[in-house]
């Protein structure tokens, strides 16, 4: 569990660098922040496939299911430990409103705009005011927040989102990375197949979602869909890994 943790740690550190390293400056922590947390599903099921992916790891889930435990089983620990950081993102995004979800709802780049008001010019963007001498005034008033141009609900449903998300492609990855071994090399190169697909498919679904919900389009809670559906997929068959073993005890 705990190599799985640092292994989704590192890949977001790793994620945060390039991002900084590839923006254009004079950013906020909040809006780095924002840029790079959508991806933190992707970074939980990279700790789960570095945590797992070792021999050791194969050797000891093959010893285990010798004992009447599932690899499911087996791997729940690390894809509840690489989850974790995208739960924790998930409360972080919904609890602390300077981190700019903007980035979950791509949309075309505006430019600041000024406003003549007759004695000089203003700019809700920037909040400044122009006068005719050409001084620069802030505006009066508290600046517009972060999510005054997000559709309803565009937090909740980006907190959401992440959080199944991590879950799910975490329980997806530990089960194609712990494989049964009475399966033959066509049946895991099939497990293997079928969890990229999974991933990569709820991974389109959700930002077609998200893209829609930008466009006003349709809501935003459209792009929890995609990630509860899979996680609901991985909960049912650890479920019925769980019995399966259970009903290898008895026997």
């Amino acid at each position: 569990m705990l190599r799985a943790l640092v292994g989704a740690l590192l890949g977001l550190v790793v994620v945060w660098l390039v991002t900084a390293a590839s923006d254009e400056g004079q950013l906020t922590v909040g809006a780095r922040a924002g840029r790079t947390l959508p991806l933190a599903p992707l970074c939980s099921a990279v700790g789960v496939a570095l945590a797992l992916g070792t021999a050791r790891v194969r050797q000891e889930s093959r010893a285990f299911e010798a004992l009447g435990r599932s690899p499911v089983e087996t791997g729940r620990a690390a894809a509840l430990g690489a989850a974790l950081p995208s739960v924790v993102i998930a409360a972080l995004i919904l609890a602390v409103p300077s981190v700019d979800v903007g980035a979950f709802y791509p949309r075309p780049a505006r430019g600041d705009t000024f406003v003549s008001t007759g004695s000089g010019f203003e700019s809700p963007t920037l909040g400044v005011r122009v006068d005719a001498a050409g001084d620069v005034h802030p505006l009066e008033g508290e600046p517009p927040p972060p999510d005054a141009e997000l559709p309803r609900g565009a937090r909740l449903a980006a907190a959401a989102a992440t959080g199944l998300a991590g879950l799910a492609l975490a329980l997806v990855t530990a089960r194609a990375a712990l494989r049964t071994s009475l399966l033959d090399d066509r049946a895991r190169r099939r497990m293997r197949a079928a969890a990229f697909a999974e991933g990569c498919t709820c991974a389109v679904l959700t930002l077609v979602a998200f893209q829609a919900a930008a466009a006003r389009i349709a809501p935003a809670s459209l792009a929890v869909l995609p990630p509860a559906a899979l996680l609901a997929l991985a909960l049912a068959r650890l479920w019925w890994g769980r019995l399966g073993a259970g009903g290898r005890r008895l026997a």
